[in-house]
């Protein structure tokens, strides 16, 4: 019996574990057709948006190449793939781990929210160098 991938955001886990997956595959394609200058992805929490955005890295990230077979071969974007699979380098940022509880000075927060951003940039520079 496969297991339920509950609170599992990391779309590579889900697939490497033999997790429970509803292919959701399709939406790329999708995304990629829509005549639109801004895309907003509301939903409410635990509906799979982080996991989502997992599935848009791994399926356009250049350092995740190697592994579109393992991770897609067997899902629709897999077997209908856009010219776009694997073709940028992707700047990912994680905003989650701003403590937010024990400061109401804006100044605190935004330097909190300053760091992760240099943070992102510094890891992104590493990684296409």
């Amino acid at each position: 019996m496969r297991k339920i991938p509950y609170g599992q955001i990391n779309f590579e886990t889900i697939i490497k574990n033999n997790y429970l997956y509803v292919d959701k595959t399709k939406y790329i394609e999708k995304l990629e057709n829509l005549d639109a200058t801004s895309l907003f992805y509301l939903r409410p929490g635990r509906f799979g948006k982080t996991l989502f955005t997992s599935i848009l890295e791994y399926y356009y990230a250049i350092d995740h190449k190697d592994q579109f077979e393992e991770l897609f071969g067997n899902l629709y974007i897999g077997k209908n793939p856009t010219e776009n699979k694997n073709r940028y380098y992707i700047l990912k940022m994680d905003f989650s781990g701003i403590d937010t509880s024990e400061t109401d000075n804006l100044t605190d927060i935004q330097r909190k929210f300053t760091q992760k951003v240099i943070e992102g940039v510094e890891k992104f520079k590493k990684d296409i160098t």
